[in-house]
C-alpha cells in the first residue's frame, strides 16, 4: 500500500497471530523495514509487486529491533545482495537475554550479524536522508526513523495509535519509553507508522495521539 511518493505500508491485520507492519522506502535500491516473521515474507514480496516494486531491488533492511516478530523475515534474504543494519544495542540484546525469545517462539536463533549500525543522527540509506532516534524502553535498541523530507515517522513499537510498546518484557523499562516518546513527539509528522496496528495521518491527529499516550500512560 502506498502512503506517499516513496513510502509504502504492509501492515499486518490477523489478530490470530504476532507479527508486525512492515514498510518499505524507495531510494537508490529498496530499504525494508522490519521483515517481520520469515513464513509470511513471499505474502509481503507479492503485495510489492503489486504496488509496482521489484522485490529484486531490496539492497537493505533495517530493523526498529531486535524482538523476532520483527527481525525473523532477514534470514530470507541474501546476505551478498541485502545488507542488513540495526542499532548497536539491538544487536548486544540478541547476543544475550533477547536471543530467549525466539526459542519461546519455536524460531530458529538468526544466523546473521548486521553489517553495520544504524545508531542515531543524520544517516544516508540509499541515498535518502533519514534521522535515526535511539528509542529505548520497550527494547533496549529500539529506534525510531524519521524522513523529514516526506514528514514520515516510522516508529516500531515505541508508539502505536492510542497505545505504547509494552515494557514488561526483559530490558523494558517504562520510564526510558516516556523519555523515548518526548524526543519524537515534537517533530513534524503527516504519518505515524507504527509496529503494530493502524497508522495514524495528519500532523494534528499525530499530535492528538502523542498528547492521549501522554494522559492514558505517563500521567
Amino acid at each position: 500500500m502506498k502512503v506517499c511518493d516513496g513510502v509504502y505500508a504492509y501492515p499486518w491485520t490477523n489478530m490470530m497471530e504476532n507479527n508486525c507492519n512492515t514498510y518499505v522506502l524507495d531510494g537508490d535500491g529498496l530499504i525494508l523495514i522490519d521483515p517481520g516473521l520469515k513464513r509470511y515474507v513471499p505474502d509481503i514480496l507479492d503485495a510489492m509487486k503489486n504496488d509496482g516494486l521489484n522485490p529484486k531491488d531490496i539492497s537493505t533492511i533495517l530493523n526498529t529491533h531486535s524482538h523476532p516478530d520483527h527481525m525473523d523475515g532477514n534470514s530470507y534474504f541474501d546476505r551478498d545482495k541485502v545488507k542488513l543494519t540495526m542499532h548497536e544495542e539491538a544487536e548486544k540484546f540478541l547476543s544475550q537475554v533477547g536471543g530467549q525469545f525466539f526459542s519461546m517462539f519455536g524460531l530458529e536463533f538468526p544466523d546473521r550479524k548486521a553489517d553495520y549500525f544504524t545508531n542515531g543522527g543524520d544517516v544516508e540509506l540509499n541515498n535518502l536522508s533519514l534521522k535515526i532516534f535511539h528509542s529505548p524502553g520497550h527494547s533496549p535498541g529500539s529506534i525510531c526513523i524519521y524522513w523529514p523530507e516526506k514528514k514520515v515517522l516510522i516508529s516500531g513499537d515505541v508508539a502505536f495509535s492510542g497505545s505504547i510498546g509494552r515494557t514488561d518484557f526483559p530490558g523494558g523499562s517504562l520510564a526510558e519509553l516516556g523519555k523515548s516518546i518526548e524526543r519524537i513527539a515534537p517533530l513534524e509528522i503527516e504519518y505515524l507508522l507504527p509496529g503494530h496496528n493502524e497508522m495514524v495521518q495528519g500532523s494534528d491527529a499525530v499530535k492528538s495521539n502523542f498528547d492521549f499516550i501522554r494522559r492514558a500512560f505517563f500521567s
